[in-house]
């Protein structure tokens, strides 16, 4: 498992073959989602055209009773039976009853009821017959109240003698002077007229009325069978259309339904869901066949890849356990494919490269001890020098010439400063005392024209900053900025804290700098480092800011020709540990 083999096997396995899989469950899921989405609406709307036609079946039935009962032949025979000849009676009977009322139907039953107990029909009606249907609890409403309809359902009907399933509108017929019944008329079709609107749809479909029972189905076996204690019909009532998923005989189904509007009725689909998603799992069966061929061929050639890989990094492997003895000189033939030609060329490289950087390492290395050596020389003379200075400085005192030992204490407080013992990082008290030592060696060539100020809050005296770092450029202010000027000049030295941050600034009154000149200066302080390390200025220091603190810490120059130039120097709030590079001392008793 360690191998590199194996792990060039698995890494290609896990990072392409499981985000293939992932992206498979991902992006098909919603996909097949959304093909389900589409076949359950497309199932709906062939149910919503379904119920359409059967809309326009019944609507047709209504229209053609009401064109029966509109009739004035009709009327006159319901209101007063004597009123019309036995010729006028036949009339009625065939022209009227008789006539071929819609190509939706193939038979029609029409029967009339008057309220004097007669009775008119195209078929034979039994009197037996005659006396159940004339004593069932809807018809007395029905002979009595105006405007009443009623849908009905028989599947032994007993109005007639085919003994067929019969679908039945009955409607009271109202005269609209009194506002008053003269008679029912019920108008009849055959379950075979409305069953042919039923099918073209898979699964189980029916036309169910009020109280659960089939009306019709394209499986005449389901016909007058009722429905009512399905687990789905309870949720039917409640809404005009809609769908929903069952499970009958441990199997799932989909249930569609929509309603006929003019009598309630509905229209109920009854589909196994496998069988409407058939195409889905086909899809399914036929992916993962892909996927899996897909896997055994990309497993092959994964390993094919990984074994190719692998064979060269172990011939390598075993080359460069030369170098564990540390044999930079020998180096590998170039052979073998490009890849491990290339491999191999840029392992020479490598050897050649360690080789090299081993030889310049050892000859910086010599270089360096040199020059500490030469330091520690170059340290002894100004030592020495400072040490005379402090006699003669004594001297001068001893002669009551406290000018002259004055300068030359403060010559020597600058030399000190500058022999470089200790560290590069000191207290900014010890700074300021440097530039005191500076600033009053200075006040010999410029006498009562110069002038320093400081604005230093006691708690920033141990302010952490960079040895040597403001006198280069109180230097600059007062060669290039003051000393031009006719008047008195001014230099102030302020420190402040920002949260993280402090800032230290140089302000002089001199005549400050062109856009030319600043514009210049700016721009080789963003430059690279190109003074020498003997050279101090201000470039100088904001390349040891920089070293010492990183990128965001510097220097940054604000001036105006004829009004002045300000030095800011920001470095980071860091108070300097107590004791550490205190080399300021004098040297009188070492």
């Amino acid at each position: 498992m360690n191998s590199i083999r194996n792990r060039i096997f698995f890494s290609i396995l896990l990072f392409l073959v499981i985000p293939f899989l992932l992206s498979n469950q991902y992006l098909d899921k919603p996909l097949e989602r959304t093909i389900e989405q589409k076949i359950a609406k497309s199932a709906q709307d062939a149910l919503v055209l379904m119920t359409f036609n059967v809309q326009l079946f019944m609507e047709d039935m209504l229209n053609s009773a009401v064109d029966i009962t509109i009739n004035d032949d009709t009327k006159r025979m319901l209101k007063d039976p004597d009123a019309l000849s036995q010729y006028e009676k036949l009339r009625l009977n065939d022209v009227t009853l008789n006539r071929s009322f819609s190509s939706y139907f193939s038979n029609t039953y029409v029967t009339l009821f008057d309220r004097h107990g007669n009775w008119y029909s195209t078929r034979y009606l039994e009197e037996s017959l005659y006396q159940e249907y004339t004593h069932s609890d809807w018809y007395e409403k029905m002979i009595s109240t105006p405007y009443q309809i009623r849908w009905m359902f028989n599947n032994q009907q007993f109005l007639y003698t085919d003994r067929e399933p019969i679908l039945s509108l009955a409607k009271s017929i109202t005269e609209l002077q009194s506002n008053q019944n003269i008679g029912m008329i019920v108008f009849s079709v055959t379950e075979k007229d409305i069953r042919k609107y039923l099918t073209g749809l898979e699964g189980d479909v029916y036309l169910v009325d009020k109280q659960g029972n089939i009306v019709s189905s394209p499986k005449s076996e389901m016909i007058g069978q009722s429905v009512a204690e399905e687990s789905y019909m309870p949720g039917l009532w409640t809404q005009r259309r809609g769908q929903a998923m069952v499970e009958k005989e441990d199997r799932k189904f989909i249930v569609n339904f929509d309603t006929v509007d003019l009598n309630g009725w509905k229209i109920v689909q009854l589909v196994p869901y496998d069988a409407v998603f058939k195409e889905i799992y086909d899809l399914r069966k036929t992916q993962a066949l892909i996927v899996l061929l897909i896997f055994v061929i990309f497993t092959m050639i994964t390993l094919s890849i990984s074994y190719g890989m692998s064979r060269p990094l172990k011939l390598l492997k075993k080359r460069m356990q030369v170098l564990e003895e540390k044999d930079f000189h020998s180096v590998l033939s170039v052979a073998g494919p490009k890849e491990i030609s290339s491999l191999i060329e840029t392992y020479n490289k490598m050897v050649t490269e360690i080789r090299q950087l081993l030889n310049r390492v050892k000859d910086e290395y010599q270089q360096k001890e040199d020059m500490r050596f030469r330091a520690l020389q170059a340290q002894i003379n100004p030592h020495f020098v400072l040490n005379t200075l402090n006699n003669i400085k004594w001297m001068a005192y001893i002669r009551n010439d406290k000018e002259v030992g004055d300068m030359l204490s403060s010559l020597g407080g600058v030399l000190e400063q500058s022999i470089g013992r200790g560290g590069t990082l000191i207290p900014l008290r010890q700074e300021i005392q440097y530039i005191e030592n500076y600033i009053e060696l200075m006040k010999m060539k410029f006498n009562d024209k110069l002038s320093v100020d400081y604005d230093i809050s006691e708690e920033l005296m141990d302010q952490e900053v960079i040895k040597i770092m403001l006198q280069p450029v109180i230097e600059n202010s007062l060669m290039h900025g003051i000393e031009p000027m006719s008047g008195a000049g001014r230099i102030l030295v302020r420190a402040k804290r920002q949260e993280d941050r402090f800032l230290l600034t140089v302000e002089d009154n001199g005549v400050g700098m062109s856009p030319e000149k600043l514009q210049d200066l700016r721009a080789r302080l963003a430059a690279g480092s190109e003074e020498l390390p003997e050279r101090i200025g201000i470039k100088n220091v904001h390349d040891r800011i920089r070293l010492q603190y990183g990128d965001p810490y510097g220097i940054q120059v604000h001036s105006r020709i004829h009004e002045g130039t300000a030095v800011a120097f920001l470095l980071p709030a860091k108070k300097m540990q107590e004791g550490v590079n205190d080399d300021l001392k004098s040297d009188a008793g070492r």
